[in-house]
């Protein structure tokens, strides 16, 4: 299985709260592929909203996103989706 890896940046001026990390947990169910944020050392799945609000990340800082699976068209939609999210 191949390994797809991207930038996204919160942009939100709230940083990473509820609403958007709710709606990528949801995004990933669906996906049903194995998606992981990585931020400033820490390293999460992206499949707890508790999770992603713990890794405190605040506006204007970046995560990268590794999303785990074949098909690199839908790892990068995946990837734009969530940077949507995380426009506020």
């Amino acid at each position: 299985m191949a390994s797809f890896t991207g930038i996204v940046e919160v942009l939100d001026p709230i940083g990473m709260h509820a609403r958007p990390a709710g709606q990528i947990v949801k995004l990933v169910k669906e996906s049903g592929l194995d998606v992981t944020f990585q931020y400033d050392g820490t390293e999460s799945k992206a499949n707890s909203a508790l999770r992603l609000m713990a890794m405190k990340v605040k506006t204007g800082e970046k995560i990268t996103v590794v999303i785990e699976g074949d098909d690199e068209g839908t790892a990068n939609g995946i990837i734009s989706q969530i940077q949507d999210f995380l426009k506020g």
